[in-house]
């Protein structure tokens, strides 16, 4: 199971390694993004600060407001953990991105034809990773025919990007424990009905979308 940058990690993992003894994998608002394709001259700016500056720290605070979950307490709490790195440096930030261009490339031909069943969550309301990326991918013809077969794509319209911490997060989590028990049957689910169309109509809530 991958949730966001995790997600990035297992999709470059599933898509080298197709014999894994595993039944299938767990995307939970997945890292999929091009980011140095589609942003170019940010991704080497922070190259280039990734080399001269690597160990200096950053926060966004100042200037960039992101919702991350509709859970306040748990944000709250979560800005307190001292395990939880609140002010990443640049050499860190650059290696996201390099993860995150990786796991792309990756998303593109391991969705053509996975190697294991897959689950993949979708919150609407991301405003950390934004959608044009995977939905470029999901409307390929090659990828578009194993949604609902290999793919099982679930589209949460009340979810943020912390989708199962949300305050409506254990309604997914149940989600999830269905698919594991019986993978067809959560094609009757409300969330997988019609979900690609689903994603492709709602609104966008990142900057970059």
């Amino acid at each position: 199971m991958g949730e966001s940058m995790g997600g990035a990690i297992v999709l470059s993992l599933a898509n080298v390694e197709k014999n894994l003894p595993i039944d299938g994998i767990i995307l939970v608002a997945p890292a999929i993004w091009n980011f140095t394709q589609t942003n170019y001259f940010k991704s080497l700016t922070m190259r280039i600060l990734s080399n001269v500056f690597p160990k200096l720290e950053v926060s966004g605070e100042s200037f960039v407001e992101v919702k991350a979950s509709d859970n306040l307490k748990m944000l709250k709490e979560l800005s307190k953990d001292p395990f939880f790195v609140h002010k990443p440096n640049f050499k860190s930030l650059y290696g996201m991105i390099r993860l995150m261009d990786s796991s792309y490339k990756d998303a593109s031909i391991f969705f053509q034809d996975p190697s294991y069943d897959v689950l993949l969550l979708i919150p609407i309301k991301d405003e950390i990773v934004p959608r044009r990326p995977l939905l470029k991918l999901l409307e390929d013809e090659k990828i578009k025919r194993n949604i609902n077969n290999k793919i099982k794509l679930a589209v949460y319209t009340f979810s943020f990007h912390m989708m199962l911490r949300d305050n409506q997060g254990d309604f997914i989590t149940r989600e999830i424990k269905q698919w594991l028990f019986d993978k067809e049957s959560v094609g009757n689910l409300k969330s997988f009905e019609e979900s690609l169309k689903e994603l492709q109509k709602q609104k966008f809530y990142h900057i970059l979308d």
